[in-house]
């Protein structure tokens, strides 16, 4: 049953049937920024596995769809759900008994399930995209078990797309006999995947163009990479795979059999028989656009389905991404939503007037404003070690617009924030994504962070200008200031940006 409001503070389910697996997201949401799930299941129906001759899904495989919609259906009324949004892709699209799939769904369970279009598919993996990495030139790839949807990004704007039949499960059913498969096996795969990446060249590629992954199948890829390479964030999204790190992991896997796969870290062992098929056609794009690397984005068809349902305005600027995801997270907390915007104005305030002397960026400055609106957030939890907490919830949430960098940066500072220094691990516990020198950038932001908050609450609102070396804050005598937080915050400004701060009452 659809809701008449783009925005609710209920519950509501999205389904994504697609041709190998099937999700069930049971998402809130805030009146901004990413809404965020309450439960997710996943299964593999496997819907495209055993077509029969005339295109139509086997019997065995609608038993399993229709055991795995019975299953989400308990789930979403055991959370007393009613607005429910299912769809369905590739492989119930083109099946002609794919209509009766559909009916038989909708009587037995109530779930209105809609068949997405190649187009709709395109469109609603671009959302997603869309709402959680900032496009300009980019090619998008939403590889699934049926098809893959390529989908040409210009000025943040939707150009074309185009549908192939290059999914992993259906190529690996066509092309792989054998486990581990044979050489012929291999290059019999790779050719077609050329043959039918060529119609890829009617999305033009341009200079400078970034390919962006969408899919489980990337998903996984890109988690197993991390395990090789002891990467410590536990985030894909954002997540660079570079393609000759591909190549070899695909002459890797398609030397191994699928319970050797299965033991790989981070490889999804519901995906290690068909993942050498979604190699394959990764490295075949990658191949085809001369691209060096991949970007993965851990939001694609469900979320863009959800953006849609909010009507949220995309595509959105990094900023705004950022904004918006931490100004969810606190309303998803129940935090004080008022002495965070109140931090904030001064924390940027603060950045600004001393851009001469620290020379930080634009990514620094979307660090701090994270940061300050996150920054007692952990306070919901317990106040005491709140800081702690706060960086904790920070690092958990669906903060967009930074990079790996920059996310790591902003739950530094938040553990910051209540006086504590850069932990002296920092650098051994990250030393793929942090620098000596980022060390110093969270010090910095760290005590701008910690010197604004122990203005926040003053009133009227001081106002604060620098002038050479020292740092002036003008308020009024009736000002109420906290000594401790303010002598503290004000060593940490002479610490790290050498400036005295003198106040005038």
């Amino acid at each position: 049953m659809a809701t008449p409001h783009p925005w609710r503070d209920r519950p509501f389910a999205v389904i994504d049937l697609g041709s190998n697996s099937a999700r069930l997201v049971i998402y809130r949401s805030a009146p901004v920024g990413p809404p965020w799930s309450i439960h997710e299941s996943k299964e593999y129906p496997r819907l495209v596995e055993g077509i029969l001759e005339d295109g139509s899904i086997a019997p065995r495989a609608v038993r399993r769809g229709i055991e795995t919609l019975a299953r989400f259906r308990k789930i979403i009324d055991s959370f007393g759900v009613l607005d429910i949004h299912a769809v369905a892709t590739s492989a119930v699209r083109d099946a002609p008994n794919g209509p009766g799939f559909i009916e038989m769904i909708r009587r037995r369970f109530g779930i209105p399930l809609r068949v997405l279009s190649s187009e709709d598919e395109a469109r609603y993996a671009f959302l997603g995209v869309a709402s959680s990495l900032p496009l300009q030139k980019d090619l998008i790839i939403d590889l699934g078990g049926g098809s893959i949807q390529a989908i040409q990004v210009r000025d943040e704007k939707l150009v074309k797309s185009l549908s192939l039949p290059l999914g992993a499960l259906r190529l690996h059913r066509r092309f792989i006999d054998h486990d581990p498969p044979k050489p012929k096996e291999l290059h019999s795969l790779e050719d077609f995947v050329d043959e039918e990446l060529r119609e890829l060249d009617l999305l033009r590629a341009g200079k400078d163009e970034r390919i962006v992954g969408v899919g489980g199948t990337i998903r996984s890829l890109a988690h197993a990479m991390q395990s090789v390479r002891e990467y410590p964030l536990a985030r894909v999204h954002g997540y660079v795979l570079r393609t000759r790190d591909l190549e070899r992991l695909y002459d890797i896997l398609s030397e191994s059999s699928t319970p050797v796969r299965r033991d790989i870290p981070g490889l999804s062992a519901n995906r290690a028989d068909i993942i050498v098929a979604g190699l394959a056609v990764v490295l075949g794009v990658l191949h085809r656009r001369r691209a060096s690397s991949l970007t993965v984005s851990g939001c694609g068809i469900r979320e863009g389905l959800a953006q849609e349902i909010l009507d949220r305005d995309l595509p959105s600027s990094v900023e705004v991404m950022g904004q918006a995801s931490a100004l969810a997270s606190l309303w998803a907390s129940g935090s004080d939503g008022a002495h965070a915007r109140r931090v904030r104005e001064l924390a940027l305030h603060l950045f600004d007037i001393t851009r001469a002397v620290h020379q930080f960026g634009d990514e620094e400055r979307l660090v701090l404003e994270i940061s300050a609106l996150m920054h007692d957030v952990g306070s919901t939890l317990s106040y005491p070690s709140h800081a702690a907490h706060s960086a904790y919830i920070l690092r958990s949430r669906p903060i967009y617009g930074l990079s790996h960098r920059g996310f790591l940066l902003a739950s530094l500072v938040v553990s910051m924030h209540e006086g504590s220094d850069v932990p002296s691990d920092t650098l051994r516990r990250y030393p793929l994504v942090l620098e000596e020198d980022d060390m110093e950038v969270a010090r910095v932001l760290g005590s701008i962070l910690a010197f604004s908050e122990s203005m926040g609450d003053v009133r009227p609102k001081p106002r604060i200008v620098r002038k050479g070396n020292r740092l002036v804050v003008s308020c009024s005598r009736t000002a109420a200031i906290d000594p401790r937080l303010f002598e503290r915050a004000s060593r940490w400004l002479r610490r790290h940006l050498k400036l005295k701060v003198h106040v005038e009452q």
